[in-house]
């Protein structure tokens, strides 16, 4: 049986429709690498869909691996917590699914930079 790979990128959410836009650009970003079968947003709360909406779509479309990717900056209770345990729910509802659990984006140089560029360009 081949692996058809689908991804979710997970952010927070918010109630602001504006705040939630940039997740849906990153993900398209992250098609256009052709790299995965399926990459798909989702969100902790505030927004919908939500980890398990986005589970059963991508499982639907024959997911047989999902990869969990918090676009979350730090590690808090979200990262540690909140999501391992919606994984757990949704490992014993799909057991034949393989689920992966990527890092956050923590503490990066490539952060950094960005942060850098941000600043000159504040104060140009």
């Amino acid at each position: 049986m081949s692996i058809k790979t689908g991804v979710i990128v997970l952010a927070h959410g918010s109630k602001v429709r504006t705040g939630n836009e940039g997740l849906f650009k990153i993900v398209e970003m992250l098609r256009t690498m052709g790299k995965w079968d399926m990459v798909e947003a989702g969100f902790l709360q505030l927004a919908k869909p939500g980890l398990k909406e986005v589970v059963e779509d991508l499982t639907g479309r024959g997911a047989n691996r999902v990869v969990i990717m918090p676009l979350l900056l730090f590690s808090g209770n979200h990262v540690l917590k909140d999501i391992p345990e919606e994984i757990d729910i949704e490992r014993k509802k799909y057991p034949e699914v393989e689920f992966c659990y990527a890092k956050n984006i923590g503490a990066d140089e490539r952060i950094a930079m960005i942060a850098a560029d941000r600043i000159e360009e504040a104060v140009n």
